[in-house]
């Protein structure tokens, strides 16, 4: 089997290699030349934009060394204004604490004053139902003594003196110091007078005199006491004493009227002798 081959070419002729080799190297020249001005070109933006960003960079470390200043200033202020709030806050609580000590001393104090006071209103009420139960007791009393003064008036009203005479006697030796003793005092005089017991009725007359100065029944006892020893026929001249005392010292009662008429008595007898 034949094969065929492929038609020969003829190597060029050196004169045409010589030729074409400087303009095959002067292509390359020129294509090395292109690739590193485009590089060159490329390095140059690259430089510029690096530059740009380090200027943004500078700016934003500027910033944030501006910012950091602020901050270390308003950390500093910050410090200064809590060191202040800690001294103050210090202070309050020693202020508390003072007031604390205060409220707990102002509370003993109170405490001991409620208790104080409980003590004195308790004692004042312990005291006022004793005085109101004294007083319902004395007020009990008075109305015995009333009443046992009152049964020995009406026996001396209806004459019957040896009755009114004891009446008299147990009221005084009962209620010594009662409200109406000066009367009883007086009214056991006449008692005792009524039955013509002229020394034991001249000494009630002497002792309302002597004990009961203010009295009212002062006119009438001076009278009577003055009766009692011109009965007894003792003392003339005290006796006639006592009457112009009672004429003096009260001259419009009903006894200077019998205390006058018992001085004439006493001037006639004293003119017949």
């Amino acid at each position: 089997m034949l094969v065929a081959q492929p038609p020969r070419r003829d190597p060029l002729p050196r004169q045409e290699v010589k030729s074409a080799l400087p303009a095959a190297l002067l292509a390359l020249a020129l294509g090395g030349c292109v690739a590193t001005q485009k590089d060159v070109l490329d390095l140059s933006q690259q430089s510029e934009d690096l530059k740009t960003q380090v200027e943004d960079l500078k700016k934003t470390v500027g910033s944030m060394q501006a910012n950091q200043a602020d901050l270390s200033v308003q950390i500093k202020q910050l410090r200064e204004d809590l060191t202040a709030y800690t001294e103050t806050v210090k202070a309050q609580m020693g202020d508390m604490g003072k007031l604390t000590a205060k409220l707990d001393e102002l509370g003993l104090q109170i405490s001991g004053k409620v208790t104080q006071l409980g003590t004195t209103l308790a004692a004042a009420q312990q005291k006022g139902m004793d005085e109101q139960k004294a007083a319902l007791q004395a007020q009990k009393l008075e109305s015995s003594a009333t009443e046992v003064f009152v049964t020995a008036e009406k026996r001396l009203q209806a004459a019957d003196f040896t009755q009114a005479a004891a009446g008299f006697g147990a009221y005084l030796k009962r209620f010594p110091t009662g409200e109406l003793a000066d009367v009883a005092t007086y009214d056991l005089g006449l008692a005792y007078y009524g039955v013509k017991q002229w020394e034991k009725a001249g000494r009630q007359f002497a002792l309302l005199l002597d004990k009961y100065p203010k009295s009212g029944q002062t006119p009438g006892a001076r009278l009577r006491y003055a009766l009692c020893l011109t009965r007894l026929k003792k003392n003339p001249d005290e006796a006639r004493t006592y009457l112009e005392s009672v004429v003096a010292d009260f001259p419009t009662s009903p006894e200077a009227k019998d205390a006058k008429a018992s001085l004439k008595t006493l001037a006639a007898k004293r003119a017949k002798r």
